[in-house]
């Protein structure tokens, strides 16, 4: 009986070793599938990476060219207005007379001005007396007011404001110098009497 045992014994180790080397064999197979398949997914990765460099390098680019293309008819225009202003300032006789200089300057500023508009922004002069609005103008003095309903209302203007012509938002809000009425003091009361 012993003898079988070990006879027993030794058929079952060359079986167990030879379904070891199958386990062996089948796990190597497993994990050379494995590394396969994380080379395959490493290398789409770099792949992916690499057209996201290459989009986004693009995209700079058009930014770029987009930016240049928007500025430059605003470039040409700064461009015209500086040359002017040169030659003009070249050219000027020595006795020119204020009236001369105004109407030289007004012209300069309508050439701002339709740069400006080819950008889409319009200047807005708000009219004297008009009444204040916070959203269109910016206080920038109080001054005050002759009567009780000018309170309220625009004394002066100091600078214009700007509004974007397609949505109509004021940009910038004009600067003005706003009434303000305050009660006079009675001066007919007389010190001492009090109001019951």
């Amino acid at each position: 009986m012993g003898d079988t045992a070990e006879a027993e014994t030794a058929e079952e180790a060359p079986d167990s070793e030879s379904g070891r080397a199958a386990e062996l064999t089948e796990l190597t197979g497993a994990v050379r599938a494995l590394t396969e398949q994380v080379q395959a997914h490493h290398a789409r990765a770099e792949a992916r990476e690499r057209v996201i460099d290459q989009l986004h390098a693009e995209v700079q680019r058009l930014r770029a060219g987009e930016q240049e293309i928007v500025l430059r008819p605003v470039v040409t225009d700064l461009q015209n207005l500086r040359t002017d202003l040169l030659r003009q300032s070249r050219t000027l006789p020595p006795d020119v007379g204020r009236d001369q200089i105004a109407g030289l300057l007004e012209s300069f500023a309508l050439t701002a001005e339709l740069a400006l508009e080819r950008c889409g922004i319009v200047p807005v002069r708000p009219e004297i007396g008009a009444a204040f609005s916070a959203r269109e103008h910016k206080a920038i003095k109080a001054v005050e007011a002759v009567h009780a309903d000018e309170d309220g209302t625009i004394a002066e203007i100091v600078a214009d404001g700007y509004q974007d012509i397609r949505t109509e938002r004021i940009l910038a809000a004009a600067r003005v110098h706003v009434r303000r009425w305050t009660e006079p003091a009675d001066e007919h009361q007389p010190e001492g009497s009090t109001d019951a």
